[in-house]
């Protein structure tokens, strides 16, 4: 079976783009130097939550981490993710309400919660993104019944 001109001039395209961006992945993380070595964090979780009759539940904490080489920050929790951390080197609160999966839902309790500051950067081929967790806070967290 033949292939159009324009099919293998697109492919031939895409492989010298691709392999370019593997190359400058590469090269660009030697140059950078960064290793997590360089990133520090810290993260405390609350003692106590609250739960909701809709089944929201609501956590919160301290973190602290300091400004990322290169990369974003991830600020998770075993209820999901909260958006990406203000990594300034300064302590900063957080607050993550959301409503788990249907075979997660929470009642008033204990409930055990591990929360991550994670940083997540461009690696090298065959691994696109490297994801290190650089600070973890597990403990038990008392759900109480939310006020309203």
């Amino acid at each position: 079976m033949r292939r159009s001109t324009a099919a293998v001039l697109s492919t031939a395209l895409s492989a010298t783009l691709l392999s370019g961006l593997w190359a400058a992945s590469s090269a660009q993380a030697t140059v950078l130097g960064t290793t997590t070595d360089t990133v520090t964090a810290t993260l405390t979780l609350d003692p106590t939550g609250t739960v909701d009759a809709n089944g929201y539940v609501t956590i919160s904490g301290t973190y602290r981490c300091s400004p990322l080489p290169v990369g974003i920050g991830l600020l998770t929790s075993t209820l999901g993710m909260y958006q990406g951390p203000t990594c300034d080197g300064a302590e900063h609160t957080f607050v993550d309400r959301r409503r788990p999966a249907r075979e997660q839902l929470y009642t008033v309790g204990p409930v055990d919660v591990t929360a991550n500051v994670a940083w997540m950067r461009q690696g090298s081929y065959p691994v696109i993104l490297q994801t290190t967790v650089v600070a973890s806070d597990t403990r038990t967290v008392d759900l109480q019944a939310a006020a309203g």
